[in-house]
């Protein structure tokens, strides 16, 4: 790991190769659209379930099966990516991810929807790794930090944007408008990657094996895994903690998230690149603090202004510390390997938003939501922890 870390600094006399090419574009807003896809039904689905006569315990049962099938998807899709190829994978995993969606339109009872999402979770986990791979494949290695925190805006952009203008459409309209609306944005998603020239990758001369998770990757992916634990909490329950606190809404939290994710992303990516092993200990250490602030100011929400600085520490923190570890996921392993690599990362990230949501839920119920959010900073603690840990063992093992 410290050798890893330690070769990715950028000697600035050198002319850094170009970064916004037409390739890299591509990808950003195909992933952009089938994640506005993807994000649209989160809040809505709930909603759709509910009005078909479901109960909320069945609601949870459409994102768990979606969540399952993803993580069942994703080691096989990095195996099969890195075997296979880029595009083909991609491609089949943006076809199955759309069948669903095409098929919701004529709204469809909620056993076959919940039936439905399972298929469409193993799209997503194909689709979602493929092209997280494919921006790797496309981005300099002297400017993975800066070019994955730019991919990463994709994610930032499409929570800020997608569950509004979601909620906006079935209010205005109806459910068939939305999944008309998901459907197209999902056929974009698959237009534009025809479009991609995907770089060749040499094989080496030994097939890859199959692997659960890529041994190189875990470093990071661990860390992200205790990083999503907490983030779950806040996409769980703090809509519900400031509907209890007589706040109208938590909009306002996601939104000044969102907006300094935005700025903190690439941001975080520069400094990477820039300084090597002392960027990824910045990063770490600034996307830590930011988020460990950001949650005592949330667990005593009684008033917007809680709700404005938490979501902004917090979308700082979250800014640094997600595309950090993606970029150190991916230059952990050789170019063979990124499809691997991707899948590891990804799969952590859903273990980590699936297991939080469910520990989190008795927390609360054992203890309160206030409480809760003050005890979502040890797993941030841990994350970085286990990062300071694992680069110390490392240097030790070099020397």
């Amino acid at each position: 790991m410290a050798k890893i870390l330690k070769n990715t600094g950028v000697n600035p006399q050198q002319t850094k190769p170009r970064l916004w090419t037409f390739n890299f574009v591509l990808i950003c807003f195909s992933t952009l659209f089938i994640f506005m896809a993807f994000h649209s039904l989160y809040p809505t689905l709930p909603i759709y379930i509910e009005s078909f006569g479901g109960t909320t315990q069945i609601a949870g049962l459409a994102l768990t099966s979606l969540t399952i099938a993803a993580i069942l998807s994703r080691p096989v899709t990095g195996w099969a990516l890195d075997k296979y190829g880029r595009k083909k994978i991609f491609l089949g995993g943006l076809i199955i991810f759309i069948i669903p969606m095409i098929i919701y339109i004529w709204l469809v009872p909620v056993v076959m929807l919940i039936l439905l999402r399972f298929v469409q979770g193993l799209g997503w986990g194909i689709g979602n790794t493929a092209s997280g791979t494919v921006a790797s494949d496309i981005v300099p290695r002297e400017r993975m930090g800066e070019g994955m925190g730019y991919y990463s805006l994709t994610l930032s952009i499409s929570m800020a944007l997608s569950p509004a203008l979601a909620l906006w459409l079935i209010n205005q309209h109806s459910f068939r408008e939305l999944f008309i609306a998901c459907s197209i944005l999902t056929a974009l998603s698959l237009l534009l990657a025809l479009f991609i020239k995907y770089p060749s990758i040499e094989k080496p001369a030994t097939p890859p094996r199959f692997v659960f998770m890529e041994k190189a990757a875990l470093r990071p992916a661990a860390v992200i895994l205790f990083v999503i634990i907490t983030y779950s909490s806040l996409i769980s329950f703090l809509p519900l903690y400031a509907t209890q606190q007589g706040l109208a809404t938590a909009g306002f939290f996601f939104t000044a998230m969102a907006l300094t994710t935005l700025i903190s992303r690439p941001f975080s990516g520069i400094i990477v690149d820039r300084h090597g092993l002392k960027g990824y200990e910045i990063s770490v250490i600034i996307g830590t603090a930011a988020s460990v602030a950001a949650m005592p100011i949330l667990a005593q929400t009684s008033t917007l202004t809680h709700l404005l600085v938490g979501g902004s520490l917090y979308g700082i923190g979250f800014g640094f510390i997600q595309p950090t570890m993606l970029a150190l996921a991916i230059r952990s392993v050789s170019p063979e390997k990124k499809g691997a690599a991707n899948a590891t990362y990804w799969t952590a990230v859903d273990m980590g938003a699936a297991s939080g949501s469910l520990f989190w839920g008795f927390i609360a119920a054992a203890f309160g939501f206030k409480i809760l959010f003050h005890l979502t900073i040890i797993p941030l603690v841990v994350a970085m922890a286990l990062f300071f840990l694992w680069r110390r063992t490392a240097l030790l093992k070099e020397t």
